[in-house]
């Protein structure tokens, strides 16, 4: 598993482009005039990324409702810390330790020395909560953060505009995601976080430049070429999720609304994407930038 599965495992998106550029968008019209725009996300950036492109704001303005992976509005942020926090214990009487490897567990102790996160505070969760916390951890280091992503900016924009706001999943479903990988995928996934840590400003880098460029298909088939090591890994966090989005989707273009969708860019290129699945069901769906 390379550096840029282990980053998207943390957002599932493409990091954003400069402000200068566009982010990809696709739109599905239905016959009485309502539509489904998608936009392809990133739960992290810069604050160098911003201030985002106007076509953001231009998509927050034309929209009626707004739809996202997890319903921001409607998040009791104590109430988060503590679902993440228990479903991610390991059980009782069992640490870190006693489920991976003497040599990975060496990794996880001078990594998160280097990043300065305390191990003693480490050592009773899960390893894909390890994997995501160090990866956190790292990219803050290089700038990035989960505030200054995409979702909290067209959050508060659509707060401010009292718009409606959905999510298409509920914050149990998606750490569920994580918590029912296989014990060794979740060690593999540590494992290669730990080692690849120094590499994420390189693999961020490039995703930034496919952004640039609108080389989304070409960075999702290398992002397929790395998931091949892993065939079930893609399968549970990608195209499982949009095979079940699809259907509300549809539903959507029955009320005669305008809605904006806003998920990860992954979910939106490749193989079993949402706009291949709406295609092959008959919709046209149009690449606006």
């Amino acid at each position: 598993m390379s550096a840029r599965v282990c980053i998207a495992l943390l957002a599932l998106v493409l990091p954003a482009a400069p402000a200068a550029a566009d982010p990809a968008a696709w739109r599905v019209t239905a016959a009485d005039g309502g539509d489904v725009t998608l936009l392809g996300s990133m739960h992290v950036l810069r604050p160098s990324d911003h201030p985002l492109p106007p076509s953001v704001d231009a998509l927050i303005e034309r929209a009626e409702r707004i739809v996202m992976e997890l319903d921001l509005d409607d998040v009791d942020a104590a109430a988060q810390q503590r679902t993440i926090l228990t479903t991610a214990m390991l059980p009782q009487g069992i640490v870190l330790a006693d489920v991976v490897d003497a040599d990975v567990y060496r990794l996880v102790a001078a990594s998160a020395g280097e990043l300065g996160v305390d191990l003693t505070l480490l050592e009773r969760f899960e390893p894909w909560f390890l994997a995501i916390t160090l990866l956190d951890q790292g990219m803050r280091r290089l700038g990035f953060q989960g505030e200054r992503g995409l979702e909290q900016y067209v959050l508060g924009a659509s707060q401010r505009a009292g718009k409606e706001i959905v999510g298409l999943e509920t914050l149990e479903f998606q750490i569920g995601i994580f918590d029912s990988l296989p014990a060794e995928q979740q060690q593999a996934m540590l494992e290669q976080t730990l080692a690849e840590l120094d590499e994420a400003a390189t693999a961020l880098d490039a995703m930034v430049a496919a952004w640039r460029a609108g080389e989304l298909e070409t960075l999702s088939a290398e992002l397929l070429d790395d998931f091949a090591e892993f065939p079930g890994l893609y399968e549970t966090l990608v195209t499982r999720r949009n095979d079940a989005w699809v259907p509300t989707l549809e539903e959507m273009l029955t009320d005669g609304r305008r809605h904006l969708v806003v998920v990860g860019a992954l979910h939106l290129v490749g193989p079993g994407s949402v706009v291949e699945l709406l295609r092959a069901r008959g919709h046209d769906v149009e690449r606006l930038r």
